[in-house]
């Protein structure tokens, strides 16, 4: 190493310096934030020596000594305090960096041909970026969760509700014409009502999951828990199994008919907890 490459860790160590001041100056950093920023710009500029094929970077941690010299120089001259002082821990913050600076040179730096990414890399990188993002917009718009909290403190509008009655009684109409409208429009409430909180994007995204890890889980338009793969018709039948012998026990059969039974008894009984989202569905679609 000549003098050049003295030179160029002297001002590099300097730059840092200034840019490491800049920075903790506007957003408060701590120490250990400081040192992440250090190695940070340590690997830029590393980057960069095999980019322009210059040779400074075998011993590229000695920037790290040169930033303390300058925080030294700056200290003790320009802001006339004690370096030293124990209590700000200084010494201990550069001994730290300078070491897990001089590993990174050793063990990553000198073991590699380039710093940056290459294009088979960086096209990892961006493909995961896009999966990170489109994840985070799905669950932001509640497309790949429940709308718990909405489903927990807010009824569906009335608009909604009908909205998504026309069009699955259209695309079920032949598969939940009991000859019982009581019984249909039960099953179309918790329809509508499961349906609001796990859409059709969001349950293929179940299946894809259901697929990856076969654990048991809730499937289909119904949501129901199941340890093999449902259909959203198969989801809907087993569904009128289990609501059909409740509503049998509650309102009894045509032969033999209940007088006086309460419908909601249907819903406390399926969820065994009292729904009042469903039993508010069921009220307004009973009555078209």
């Amino acid at each position: 190493m000549g003098l050049t490459g003295w030179i160029f860790y002297v001002i590099f160590g300097i730059v840092f310096f200034l840019i490491l001041r800049y920075i903790e100056y506007k957003y408060e950093l701590k120490k250990s934030q400081k040192q992440v920023f250090s190695i940070i710009l340590l690997l830029l500029v590393s980057g960069l020596c095999f980019r322009y094929a210059l040779p400074f970077t075998s011993n590229i941690f000695l920037i790290f000594v040169f930033l303390m010299v300058t925080d030294i120089i700056y200290n003790s001259y320009f802001l006339e305090k004690d370096f030293f002082d124990k209590s700000e821990n200084n010494i201990k913050y550069y001994i730290i960096l300078i070491i897990i600076g001089f590993i990174i040179n050793q063990e990553f730096i000198n073991n590699v041909e380039a710093i940056f990414l290459t294009g088979p890399e960086f096209r990892i990188i961006i493909w995961l970026l896009i999966i990170i993002f489109l994840y985070n917009f799905f669950k932001n718009n509640n497309l790949l969760q429940e709308n718990n909290n909405n489903n927990k403190d807010n009824f569906m509008s009335i608009d909604n509700i009908l909205t998504n009655y026309a069009k699955l009684k259209y695309k079920y109409y032949d598969l939940c014409n009991y000859n019982n409208n009581e019984l249909s429009n039960i099953i179309y409430a918790i329809m509508i009502y499961e349906n609001n909180k796990r859409n059709s994007l969001a349950r293929r995204y179940d299946y894809f999951k259901f697929r990856l890890n076969g654990n048991s889980q809730k499937l289909g338009i119904m949501q129901i828990e199941s340890s093999s793969f449902i259909s959203d018709i198969q989801s809907i039948e087993l569904a009128h199994k289990k609501i059909d012998k409740i509503y049998k026990e509650i309102a009894g059969t045509k032969s033999k008919p209940k007088k006086n039974y309460d419908l909601n008894m249907v819903f406390d009984q399926y969820y065994d907890f009292d729904n009042k989202h469903v039993k508010y569905i069921f009220e307004i679609i009973k009555k078209f």
